[in-house]
């Protein structure tokens, strides 16, 4: 038996697990991605439907940023822990 073979052997168990875990990763990547499109969308949707007064308020209070960064808060965290979990499942 030559090194290559053994090499062969010892990696490729390692390698196709490796390549699952970063397939379902990228599956759920683009599960939240696309949940967070339409909670962005239903968002926007609904803000614009406000009265004038209360949105320039708003506006100028520093809402819309308010709220970006906390619905970017939340995709990021929502994204790390999904990876995190098809990862923990496919190695077991």
């Amino acid at each position: 038996m030559n090194i290559f073979a053994f090499l062969l052997a010892a990696a490729a168990p390692l390698a196709l697990r490796v390549m699952a875990g970063l397939g379902f990763s990228v599956v759920a990547f683009s599960g939240v991605t696309a949940g967070v499109e339409a909670l962005l969308a239903i968002a926007k949707a609904n803000w614009s439907s406000l009265p004038v007064s209360t949105l320039q308020l708003a506006t100028l209070s520093g809402i819309p940023e308010f709220m970006g960064m906390i619905a970017a808060a939340y995709a990021t965290r929502m994204t790390i822990w999904v990876a995190v979990n098809s990862v923990r499942w496919v190695m077991k």
